[in-house]
């Protein structure tokens, strides 16, 4: 009896032991861009704040929005009656890495506003009256040193393309992968006296 009971315990062990299932792991890595510069002279520096990382969630079948925070620093001029600071956007297509020649295209907003390609948008006219953002540098402008503000811009992916140039309507169409590039938007500011 000791002996079946023996037997059959191994045979329910070894059982047991066929029957588990095994783990499943998943691994992710996120990567950052790095780079750093110090510029603490030059009459207008626009500094981003961060970098831009567009998630594709399944559940709304496209990419997150993202805030992109930037800090302007401008040298005041004593002698300026007003000031003005224009933004445009330079460069926006990201490219899928493995070759498929897929593309996003990211928009950016600032303050409800397209920032784009073809004309400058004005963040900031003393002379007429606007300042929607970046108070301190509409405020300040006239002063001696060094006037700083902070803002943000609104990013996110507004088009694509299948192959390079091909519509993607629905971005759950587009290829898996990894799409890299830049997103470059020009400043310009102008004092008048």
């Amino acid at each position: 009896m000791k002996r079946n009971l023996l037997i059959l315990a191994l045979i329910t062990s070894f059982g047991m032991g066929v029957t588990q299932a095994a783990d499943i792991t998943a691994s992710a890595v996120a990567t950052w861009a790095a780079t750093a510069k110090k510029d603490t002279t030059s009459k207008l520096i626009v500094t981003p704040l961060g970098s831009l990382s567009f998630q594709y969630a399944e559940g709304v079948r496209g990419f997150n929005t993202q805030k992109g925070l930037f800090d302007v620093a401008i040298e005041g001029e004593t002698s300026a009656t007003s000031f003005k600071l224009t933004s445009r956007l330079v460069s926006s297509t990201l490219t899928q890495l493995d070759g498929s020649g897929s593309t996003l295209e990211v928009g950016v907003n600032y303050m409800g506003e397209a920032v784009g390609k073809a004309s400058d948008l004005v963040m900031i006219d003393t002379a007429n009256g606007k300042n929607v953002g970046l108070g301190a540098l509409a405020n300040n402008y006239a002063q001696s040193g060094r006037v700083t503000a902070q803002d943000a811009f609104t990013f996110s992916v507004v088009n694509a393309t299948t192959d390079g140039s091909t519509p993607a309507k629905d971005l759950s169409v587009l290829p898996e992968g990894i799409w890299s590039g830049d997103v470059s938007v020009q400043f310009d500011a102008t004092w008048t006296s």
